[in-house]
């Protein structure tokens, strides 16, 4: 009969058994993240970097998109886990929401106008024109607060504004203008000012009801923070979108 000190010893050796062959995804999550429901470069690049960083952590990040306004307002109810890319603009009216403190990009806010027509290096410039923006960017929204303005629903309508001549000019970010004039061969049409108006880091949302997560990857984007990862995980994300993209 086993006195009680080996019992206990095989006690032990069998927790440490169980442990060790525990799966490694037991806490694996399917996260949904909100993001816009527009083709927009920066998103679908942040798109890329997050979901990666939610692989080394054994999770999965699921996009749930909504028209710009709603995608706060449901990642603030507590409708999905966080949200994609935002500034930090949107943190006094989203009091639920934890920043993941390291910048996963950043935008430059530039103007597109009319070829031909003057170049817009600061906002003051826009003062007596015309001024076109996307509903439910809060950067542009409180840029152009004060300012003669336009609001459109989606990428479309804001460009086909500017087109057909309804505004003098629109603000949108460089990458996405970018994109969109290649895209739809408007180098003849449109030009895009050599300034940015602003330049805004992007971070990544999480509801108050994911604090574990958001812990986590505090501390792994930190790490990797610490190293250069980040940084080169974010250039290779942005460098492949232009390669693919600019066929």
């Amino acid at each position: 009969m086993r006195n009680p000190k080996q019992i206990l010893l095989l006690g032990q050796i069998l927790a440490l058994l169980a442990l060790s062959i525990t799966p490694t995804h037991v806490h694996a999550q399917q996260i949904r993240i909100a993001s816009i429901n527009e083709d927009i470069p920066r998103l679908i690049v942040s798109q890329s970097i997050m979901s990666q960083i939610y692989q080394r952590l054994g999770h999965t990040m699921t996009i749930v998109n909504y028209p710009a306004k709603r995608s706060l307002l449901e990642v603030n109810n507590g409708s999905a886990n966080g949200e994609l890319a935002r500034s930090s603009m949107i943190e006094a009216s989203n009091p639920n929401l934890i920043r993941i403190p390291y910048a996963i990009g950043t935008v430059q806010l530039v103007a597109i106008h009319a070829k031909n027509t003057p170049q817009v290096t600061q906002l003051a410039q826009l003062k007596n024109q015309r001024i076109g923006v996307m509903r439910g960017l809060v950067a542009t929204d409180k840029m152009t607060e004060q300012l003669p303005r336009e609001m459109y629903n989606d990428l479309t309508a804001l460009f086909k504004g500017l087109i057909s001549d309804r505004v003098d000019a629109i603000l949108f970010t460089r990458l996405g203008a970018e994109h969109y004039i290649r895209k739809f061969k408007l180098e003849n049409k449109l030009v895009i000012s050599d300034k940015a108006l602003l330049e805004i880091p992007l971070y990544h949302y999480l509801h108050q009801r994911s604090k574990g997560i958001a812990q986590a990857l505090k501390a792994e984007m930190l790490k990797m923070h610490s190293t250069g990862e980040l940084q080169t995980l974010i250039s290779t994300q942005e460098q492949r979108f232009m390669e693919t993209n600019d066929q």
